[in-house]
């Protein structure tokens, strides 16, 4: 790991010779070795400092950042608690080495000195326009000034939102010149190094040496690396080989990583400042805007590199050091597709499989296929759980059925992640859906009773088939010799002919005497199906109808879905226009809530348990 540190200063000095050639590139810098602690209940950094002649604390404080008097007794006491053997910060011992508290930083220290930026403290009543306006801002310019306020301040998330007694760094005219007319500083008188590394740093006499970094890796959000380098490791001696340098990377589909990493239930981290540390001495120091992390459930730590730009030597170093880190290198990545199945591949998951080969299918008499470009199990007991998600692509705007589809995917325990893309963009999201009305309990006058009465009343009213409002009938024999009167539960024409219902009460001599009047029996005999019922009384309708297998709904190949059915389909064309259905099916099966919705939604009216 020594080695590793040694290489970095080397870099150092390669790419700092070649600025003339090639214009400032990204680089690897080596550090100034930072401390953290978290006493007061919050992450402090220290920076260690080796007390030169002449300095004072006052000297030292301002030199790393813009300070003002009224800080100075805050950072006192913070200075006293960091170094307790300091009897009298006001006379400091030249060669003594103390934990400075960090300020702004080494960014606030370049804008300041370059006077491209100066510091300002927060007023009660200051508004960001009026600062800007009291330093000479013209109106025309504001919108300028104020953005280059949110550049160069971290803490402005919001231009009309300041807070009172913050110090804020307030853009000048200088900010906006080119390159070649900006002042150029004067060098600064060269003083003892101040850089104190984990490996070489001696102790001292009143007290211990600070221990060597031991590998636990912390995530900070204060006192990130400048912005020309977005990953830096530390360390120290020189004899290897420089690593190349780091390009500042772009980040194609970064939107549509995070959407997908939320929507699998993962954490996105791309806020603050990672730290790991080597067990032999200095650390990688990553920034998480450029690089974030994505933490799996399983433990698995995703680093995502979008250009690639980490060299190799870097990415050994953090994987081997820490075994449960994945780097992920975007660079080449062909699409959106190309990039998400990176990130799936390293997530550690029990099962990431493509899903168009074996694609899921639910249900048995009405089917839903659903083809999606990955099918993940997150852990070996997902399948027996229902644990099953998938990651579709979709139109930017699904129709109707697949809206469907998909909705009818998550009622049943499915979790569809569907997303969309614009490779012109380079950018992609999660696809919304809206919520349908009405996708309840409703609809279950289409749940077909077990039989009986109840059945026969269900299938007349369903296919529009008039039930007669006589009480009885009456037949007589030749020459008035008999009159019979009939009382029958039910009676009702359908297809030109009249039927007398018999539960079972008629005796077949009765029976015999009313067919013989022109009339039709329709006998319900005792523990017969709703279903045949409704057979029976669709044959009896004259409603043409016909037995169809896995019969295509909605969807196809092309369209990334199938809905289909087996049962008997209601053909009549009439019939299907006066309901306002597309088709009507009974199938055999117990209909789940979830298919009825599926089926109203797709124009389709199914009949079942």
């Amino acid at each position: 790991m020594v080695r590793f540190a040694a290489v970095v200063l080397a870099l150092l000095l390669v790419a700092s010779g070649s600025r003339g050639d090639e214009g400032e590139r990204p680089r690897i810098f080596l550090e100034k070795k930072i401390f953290s602690e978290t006493s007061t209940g919050r992450k402090n950094f220290y920076e260690v400092h080796t007390v030169s002649k002449g300095e004072s604390l006052w000297k030292i404080l301002s030199r790393k950042s813009a300070l003002f008097p009224e800080d100075y007794p805050s950072l006192l006491r913070e200075f006293r608690r960091a170094n307790p053997d300091v009897k009298d910060p006001g006379k400091l011992v030249p060669g003594r080495k103390i934990l400075v508290p960090t300020g702004i930083g080494m960014k606030t220290t370049r804008l300041v000195e370059t006077g491209r930026a100066v510091a300002y403290r927060i007023r009660k009543g200051d508004t960001l326009s009026g600062i800007l306006t009291s330093r000479g801002v013209g109106r025309e310019d504001l919108a300028r000034y104020m953005d280059a306020a949110k550049e160069v301040n971290d803490s402005i998330r919001d231009v009309n939102r300041i807070y009172a007694g913050k110090t804020i760094l307030v853009p000048t005219e200088t900010y906006f010149a080119k390159a070649g007319e900006m002042p150029v500083p004067e060098p600064p008188v060269p003083e003892p190094s101040a850089v104190a590394l984990t490996r070489d740093a001696p102790p001292q006499p009143e007290g211990e040496a600070l221990p060597a970094a031991k590998p636990e890796s912390q995530v900070a959000v204060s006192a990130a690396p400048p912005p020309e380098s977005a990953a830096v490791s530390t360390g120290q001696k020189t004899e290897e080989p420089a690593l190349p340098p780091l390009p500042r990377p772009k980040s194609a589909y970064r939107g549509l990583l995070s959407d997908l990493v939320g929507g699998l239930g993962e954490k996105w981290v791309d806020r603050g400042t990672l730290y790991l540390p080597i067990p032999s001495g200095g650390e990688v120091i990553l920034n998480l805007e450029e690089y974030p992390v994505v933490r799996f459930s399983g433990g698995i730590h995703a680093l995502i590199d979008f250009q690639g730009a980490l060299p190799e030597e870097v990415r050994r170093v953090i994987t081997e050091t820490w075994k449960n880190y994945r780097v992920v290198p975007m660079d080449g990545a062909q699409g959106a597709l190309d990039t998400i199945g990176r990130l799936l591949g390293v997530s550690g998951y029990y099962s990431v499989k493509e899903g168009f080969a074996h694609p899921p299918v639910i249900g048995e008499e009405v089917s839903v296929t659903l083809p999606a470009r990955w099918v993940v199990l997150r852990t070996s007991q997902s399948l027996l759980n229902g644990e099953i998600i998938l990651v579709k692509e979709v139109p930017e705007k699904p129709g109707r059925d697949l809206s469907a589809v998909l909705r009818f995917a998550e009622r049943v325990g499915m979790r569809v992640l569907p997303f969309a893309h614009d490779p012109s963009a380079y950018e992609g999201f999660l696809v919304g859906l809206d919520p349908v009305e009405g996708t309840g309990e409703e609809g279950t006058g289409t749940v077909l009773p077990q039989g009986g009465l109840e059945a026969l009343d269900f299938s007349l009213a369903l296919l529009g088939i008039p039930t007669l409002d006589e009480k009885g009938i009456r037949i007589g024999g030749g020459g008035g010799s008999f009159l019979l009167t009939v009382q029958p539960e039910r009676m009702f024409e359908a297809g030109g002919k009249r039927f007398v219902v018999d539960t079972g009460g008629m005796s077949p001599a009765v029976r015999d005497i009313i067919q013989n009047s022109g009339y039709r029996v329709f006998r319900l005999d005792k523990g017969e199906s709703g279903r045949s019922i409704f057979e029976r009384v669709l044959a009896a309708s004259g409603i043409p109808f016909e037995a169809r297998k896995g019969y295509l709904l909605a969807g196809g190949k092309e369209e990334g879905y199938e809905v289909r059915a087996t049962g008997t389909f209601l053909t009549s064309r009439d019939w299907l226009e006066a309901r306002k259905v597309r088709e009507a099916v009974l199938v055999r099966e117990k209909v789940h809530t979830a298919t009825r919705a599926l089926m109203r939604e797709i124009g389709v009216e199914i009949v079942g348990r």
